[in-house]
């Protein structure tokens, strides 16, 4: 039991008394004694958790960094710092220490930022998940046929009797006809060639200015009837002009079969296949066309093919050109493969990512309902074509206020084909000059995707229907299996969380519970370095 004792002493008119007290001997006045001797206890509890020494205020004492750095380094779990302030320690062992916990610092910083810049650069992995996916569950590809000439003679020469009154053998007819022809010539990416042909007749460019070319072309071109000998869909004949609609493309008006962007929209379901190997797919069989070209047009006879998506504009620069030729066939040997891209890419900022999820792609000027790469680099090219030349090709879909390209915009089409030949690179891409290329086309590909890898051969053939046209076409599936791709994110937050936690872990000892010990320290460093009232705080 402690014994007290009381005394009291009377200074200037005041009344004092004097306290014994384990750790506490002061003189109080009334109400201090109690608030004097709670701050005796924290000189204690600080001098016990080694957080200062010294005679001087508590609150000095535990603001010295140095112990407050060697009482985190003697508590905390994290590795090699206890070494550092350890009691008796020889300096050469000191700095050895923090030699060795500055390189694992440095270690751990390194490789967790090494992690996060490939997360930033390449935030998705595309791996295969399945080398055999059914055909069964891919669309068959949409295949135009295109005449590689536009403009049918005998047709062009009744259009021109009609419009100048005059024979079709006249001097001035022929002007005119030769004028159909050029327009027949307009494709990409060969815009220079109808302007080639006008070097020659230059007086012939204002003809057929008030004619609307889209319909002049419709009417010239060759019919179903004068491309088609014979179609076969997996071995059964079909109507060729029942399953061939028109089709609008860059190199004219075509026709397309399994496609959803023609001109009469596809009503069914898209077809498929589930069969590999020659005459299990699509066979077309087509006519000649001798003695049809305009006079002094330099076109190849023959047809060209086009393999593609069926919700997509065709891309025409990828085509394959069948010639006349009978008892020859060409064998379009098609290896589907396939994209999906899981929900967690979505996540991932479009600028980091590179695709489209459905609703984000957006392709102004052509009527698609779905969002595909080659339609979009074709509304670019058109749009590029309407500011560059004030007006679009008549393949192209007419759009409000703006016209059709005639005979006198020819020269500014020839003027522009280079530029609508390549997309722009970013800026800074080695290898390209700024003024290379004009086009700037934002179009991603689809994140979700179907792909048609196309290997062709010509040969000769024994089949006895190709005998009875000029060129055969055969396309089929190679295989009996596609392959489907998984598109998934590389690292999402939680695998960034085990990957930095592992790496710190592993050069630091941290965890967890390290960043929550370390997170104490700190708020306790910062409490003790604010100068409080020690009346208010021992309240």
């Amino acid at each position: 039991m402690i014994r007290k004792k009381r005394r009291t002493a009377s200074i200037s008119g005041r009344r004092h008394e004097w306290i014994n007290h384990p750790g506490c001997k002061c003189r109080r006045t009334t109400g201090e004694v109690q608030r004097r001797c709670v701050l005796s206890k924290r000189r204690r509890l600080s001098s016990d958790l080694e957080l200062g020494a010294g005679d001087g205020p508590w609150w000095s004492s535990v603001a010295d960094g140095w112990s407050l750095f060697k009482a985190f380094c003697d508590n905390t779990a994290l590795h090699g710092l206890r070494y550092i302030t350890a009691e008796g320690m020889p300096i050469v062992h000191r700095l050895m220490w923090v030699a060795t916990c500055f390189a694992g610092l440095l270690g751990a910083g390194w490789l967790i930022w090494s992690i996060w810049l490939r997360y930033a650069t390449s935030p998705t992995v595309t791996m295969v998940q399945d080398t055999s996916y059914p055909l069964y569950h891919i669309p068959f590809p949409a295949v135009t046929v295109c005449s590689v000439n536009k403009v049918l003679r005998s047709e062009a020469v009744k259009f021109v009797e009609e419009y100048t009154g005059k024979n079709g053998s006249s001097e001035e007819a022929a002007r005119y006809l030769a004028v159909v022809g050029a327009l027949g010539l307009m494709s990409y990416p060969t815009y220079h060639r109808p302007f080639q042909f006008f070097q020659y007749n230059m007086s012939g460019r204002p003809l057929l200015s008030d004619v609307n070319v889209t319909e002049l072309m419709l009417r010239v071109m060759p019919s179903c009837t004068d491309i088609f000998v014979a179609c076969f869909w997996k071995g059964m004949e079909i109507d060729c002009c029942e399953r061939f609609l028109v089709q609008r493309t860059e190199e004219g008006f075509c026709y397309s079969f399994n496609s959803r962007t023609a001109e009469t929209r596809w009503n069914e379901s898209l077809l498929r296949n589930n069969a590999a190997g020659a005459t299990t797919g699509l066979e077309v069989f087509f006519k000649g066309q001798a003695g049809q070209a305009i006079d002094g047009l330099d076109i190849l006879r023959g047809i060209n093919v086009h393999i593609h998506h069926p919700d997509s504009y065709p891309d025409v620069a990828k085509g394959l050109f069948v010639p006349e030729a009978p008892s020859h066939v060409m064998m379009a040997q098609v290896s589907p493969s396939q994209t999906v891209s899981t929900e967690e890419v979505r996540a991932i900022d479009l600028s980091m990512r590179r695709c489209y999820f459905p609703g984000e792609g957006h392709i102004y000027g052509l009527p698609v309902d779905t969002y595909q790469q080659d339609s979009c680099f074709m509304a670019c090219r058109m749009h590029f074509l309407a500011k560059a030349c004030n007006c679009t090709p008549y393949f192209f879909p007419r759009t409000i206020g703006m016209r059709e390209c005639a005979a006198v915009d020819l020269e500014c089409l020839s003027m522009n084909n280079a530029a609508t030949r390549s997309n722009k690179p970013p800026n800074g891409t080695p290898g390209f000059h700024p003024e290379e290329s004009a086009l700037d086309c934002e179009c991603m590909p689809p994140c979700t995707a179907t792909q048609y890898s196309v290997e062709s051969n010509y040969i000769q053939t024994g089949n006895l229907e190709s005998k009875r046209g000029k060129g055969y076409v055969d396309v089929f599936f190679k295989q009996m299996g596609g392959v489907r791709y998984r598109n998934d994110v590389m690292f999402g937050w939680m695998d960034l969380l085990v990957s930095f936690g592992g790496i710190a872990g592993l050069f630091l000892g941290f965890s967890l519970l390290s960043g929550a010990e370390l997170l104490y320290w700190i708020f306790a460093g910062v409490a003790v370095c604010v100068k409080l009232d020690p009346i208010k705080l021992s309240r």
